[in-house]
């Protein structure tokens, strides 16, 4: 059974690893990646239910994805190297 110290213990903890997430400007690139992805899914989507026209949508769908490709690794690398130098 945990006490209120040892809870309160964790909390602390969580919420400072929230805010290191939250502060870090890795996350956020890496972040900005994932919703490119996404965009570049959701334009894909639209060309293949006929709501978008191939072409330049297509082109945009791809660079929507290679940049949010490149984002999430540069942020996820970028976060791994600050937090394997800290240990």
């Amino acid at each position: 059974m945990a006490t209120s110290s040892q809870a309160s213990g964790a909390n602390r903890l969580s919420t400072r690893a929230l805010s290191e997430l939250r502060d870090s400007v890795m996350v956020k690139l890496a972040t900005m990646g994932v919703v490119l992805v996404v965009l570049a899914i959701a334009i894909e989507a639209a060309i293949q239910s006929g709501l978008l026209v191939r072409g330049e949508s297509a082109v945009w769908a791809t660079i929507f994805l290679l940049w949010g490709t490149g984002l999430v690794v540069a942020g996820t690398v970028g976060r791994t190297f600050i937090w394997w130098r800290r240990r």
